[in-house]
């Protein structure tokens, strides 16, 4: 069984410490610029490089997150930022931008690149195409299923989350904290609006709706070494040092006991940081968090309140009983309240408690067991009722002693393997050493003292005394498995300098370590010149899910049609598709545009896992067969037309995507960021931007409502403390919820100098809309002639913005 690689999360050089320190395999930071997460401390290039080199030292691999957007003025500052890190020494980055790709590939081919999980890589076709650029490792996305993950065939190396926080939408195509609050998770700056509480319409309760718990996969490592994964990943730049202490030791020495059939079993992650533990859509079983703040280990729940105490009744599973100075947090009714034992609290039974004796219980594995503590009020005019609160354990002394025990006196997971041999060089004594690395990597080293060896006035060094001192490790990673003492212990030498010598040697071969992981620094001027384009009229594209739209459709140049599902309803399924319904939508479809002027574009969905691309294809097949051919729009990385959903930031991306007609800009980006983009482009006409519509906000695999919520009167709109209503889709694939905007992007005020810098294909996305939604093509077809009718504008959109424009 192979035993994956395990990689820690670092957000500073402490930090860093601590998760050699743990047993990480491998760890990832970031820069100051272009990285996900940056509001964590982050390192400066100085800073890399000595986290490179005390990492290699101690046989850890570091990789380092590039895994923005890259804007067009920004391409050659990052290639050469990239060309840095290789000179550096890091084992490779990981990335999201296609365009950088291509960089990488022509000015730095030997820098390994790691395709991130903002790249949202869900199905075959995604990973053959990194696979032929030359991706050496796919970052799965979190939403994959194991069935998912076993089905895939690829070269490349797997890697998967395993543990901490979930994000509701799939990486990479979520633009809520973008438009909603000017932070873009894409660039690295989320504000994490999943993480606020949000009403459904038609549902009073307010709560965490996209919000779920976090991930743990800790008891199915043995899953994941048989799904061939060979790393796993634990998430939390931004967590402090006992999470990464207690966290990634637990997972090392779980994945040490895998080696040989064992199992280790331990409840310490569930005391720091989280918001609740799932497995995820790994055995498809999310679970939204009861807030959003850190929860901790469920431990029983109140069965009597009193003025200055309270009794839990324990789970009959715990054995490891609070005490004083350990954290509490009582959950009822959404509303939580959290303390600090003050005191050791009394541990009786239930039977005990229910008859008024206090009597203390000596054997903690009895059954029915009941903790009496004294509360302390931090806010004494409260009325919370904590009577029946579940109760959670947050806070552990010991844990947190651990944490600071791995910090100080951890060791790295695999050491270095030295051999010394100790001589003497015309009485001079010689030191030599072999040192082997973990990736086999093998380095020889002498090193000569500067003072001689003498005959002794009084006493002699011994052999043993010198094999002794050389034997010190002086807190290098070393293990030494063999020392060579070629000395007859007659002769003598100031122990200080035997010292001084181990110290030398050790010194040279960290120097020869360091050393073999540099390259060249090349600084890169990118080839790009501007262009003038000529006005050469325009085109508008036309979004749509509604065959009667595609009856008064006039004017434009393609209509993306989108198979709408038959039960819009909140409630996700993994069940089997309805062929006949997708066939005869595009039949109708077909059949009622075969005489119109415009292009018919079958778009399918954005995410389209496996399963779902097969069942596209058999229906592609017969309509085929019956004479009902379309192009298709995929963000696959192999279709004809993309979606905005791509991400297309740069020129570079889209030469990449050679195989496609139009490629459609990201509508995150601003006024200049589009006339950078024109300015440098050579086929403008392959180019398109979305100037009117609903924005998908959030693309997610996680139900919005669980149990009983599915039966109460709901209507699709989620709702923020603002009151803005949030219409909510279902894909046709029936496993997504799509979030659109409140508001609809538009850009009418800009149309004129879009089409003026050298823009001429212009979408409207009209899904979801009303049968008059297309007069909007008349009012955009009027703009582009020099005609703005804001009355009519208004009619058919009531809310607009320009958003990130």
């Amino acid at each position: 069984m192979r035993i994956p690689e395990l990689l820690a999360p670092v957000g500073s050089m402490d930090n860093l410490k601590v998760a050699i320190n743990a047993g990480a395999s491998s760890v990832y930071l970031s820069g100051k610029k272009y990285g996900a997460r940056k509001y964590a401390t982050n390192f400066t290039l100085d800073e890399i490089n000595d986290a490179v080199n005390m990492a290699h030292m101690h046989n850890v691999k570091v990789y380092v997150t590039v895994n923005t957007l890259i804007k067009e003025d920004e391409l050659e500052d990052v290639i050469n930022y990239l060309s840095k890190l290789y000179a550096i020494g890091v084992d490779a980055v990981l990335v999201q931008d296609l365009g950088l790709i291509e960089l990488i590939n022509r000015y730095l081919p030997n820098l390994k690149v790691h395709a991130s999980t903002q790249m949202n890589c869900e199905n075959q076709l995604k990973l053959d195409y990194l696979e032929s650029k030359g991706i050496k490792r796919i970052v799965l996305p979190r939403e994959m299923r194991k069935e998912e993950i076993a089905s895939l065939n690829t070269d490349m190396e797997l890697e998967v989350f395993a543990h901490g926080a979930l994000c509701y939408s799939y990486s990479g195509q979520c633009l809520m904290s973008s438009f909603k609050g000017g932070r873009s998770g894409n660039r690295g700056t989320c504000a994490q609006p999943c993480r606020q509480k949000y009403k459904i319409e038609g549902i009073k309760k307010e709560d965490y709706y996209l919000s779920p718990c976090d991930l743990s996969l800790f008891n199915r490592l043995k899953d994941l070494s048989e799904l061939n994964i060979s790393c796993i990943k634990i998430e939390g730049r931004m967590r402090n040092k006992e999470y990464l202490a207690i966290v990634i030791s637990n997972y090392r020495k779980a994945l040490n006991k895998l080696k040989s059939g064992k199992e280790h079993r331990s409840e310490e992650i569930n005391l720091v940081f989280n918001r609740g533990l799932c497995e995820g859509h790994f055995n498809n079983s999310p679970k939204r968090s009861l807030k959003a703040g850190h929860i901790g280990l469920k431990i029983g729940h109140v069965i009597d309140s009193k003025k200055n105490q309270i009794a839990i009744r324990l789970n009959d599973s715990i054995e490891d009983i609070p005490g004083n100075g350990d954290g509490l947090l009582l959950i009822k009714n959404n509303k939580d309240y959290g303390f600090e034992i003050s005191q050791n609290p009394l541990i009786t039974t239930l039977n005990h408690y229910q008859n008024g004796k206090n009597k203390p219980v000596k054997d903690l594995t009895r059954k029915n067991k009941v903790l009496v503590v004294k509360k302390v009020w931090q806010n004494k005019k409260s009325t919370f009722d904590l009577t029946e609160s579940d109760v959670y354990l947050t806070k552990r002394k010991e844990i947190i002693k651990k944490a600071k025990e791995i910090e100080n006196k951890g060791s790295s997971f695999v050491k270095s393997k030295l051999i010394i041999t100790f001589s003497m060089k015309n009485k001079f004594p010689l030191l030599k050493g072999k040192l082997t690395l973990a990736n086999r990597k093998q380095f020889e080293c002498e090193v000569v003292g500067n003072t001689p060896f003498e005959k002794p006035l009084k006493k002699c060094v011994s052999a043993d005394t010198v094999k002794k001192q050389l034997q010190k490790t002086d807190n290098y990673p070393y293990e030494i498995i063999q020392t060579n003492i070629n000395y007859d212990g007659t002769l003598f030498i100031p122990i200080s300098k035997i010292n001084e010598l181990r110290r030398n040697l050790f010194e040279k071969l960290e120097l020869e370590v360091v050393s073999s992981y540099k390259h060249e620094n090349k600084k890169i001027k990118l080839k790009t010149s501007e262009n003038k384009h000529k006005n050469s009229g325009h085109n508008i594209s036309f979004y749509t899910n509604n065959l009667n739209h595609l009856k008064n459709i006039e004017n434009v140049k393609r209509v993306y049609l989108e198979i709408p599902n038959e039960n819009d309803s909140l409630i996700i399924s993994n069940e089997n598709y309805n062929l006949n319904y997708m066939i005869n939508f595009i039949k109708k479809a077909y059949e009622i545009s075969h005489d119109k002027n415009y292009e018919l574009i079958w778009k399918w969905p954005d995410i389209t896992h496996d399963k779902l691309v097969k069942a596209f294809n058999k229906v592609k097949s017969i309509l085929k067969k019956m004479h009902y051919n379309l192009p298709v729009m995929s963000n696959n990385f192999n279709g004809e037309y993309s979606s905005y959903s791509m991400n297309t930031a740069n020129n570079e991306t889209i030469n990449s995507l050679r195989n496609y007609k139009i490629v459609t800009l990201s509508p995150e980006l601003s006024k200049k960021d589009y006339e950078d983009i024109i300015r440098h482009c050579k086929s403008p006409s392959k180019i398109e931007i979305l100037v009117q519509g609903s924005v998908e906000l959030m693309k997610t695999r996680y139900p919005l409502l669980y149990g009983d919520e599915h039966e109460k009167n709901y209507k699709n709109h989620l709702i923020d403390s603002k009151g803005s209503k949030y219409p909510i889709h279902k894909s046709i694939s029936s496993e997504e919820l799509i979030i659109f905007d409140d508001r609809e992007l538009c850009l009418i005020n800009e149309i004129n100098h879009l089409k003026n810098i050298g823009y001429n294909n212009f979408a409207i996305d009209g899904r979801y809309k009303d049968d008059d939604y297309c007069k909007m093509i008349d009012i955009y077809n009027n703009a582009l002639n020099g005609s703005i009718y804001e009355k009519e504008l208004k009619k058919h959109s009531l809310k607009n913005t320009t958003a990130n424009y």
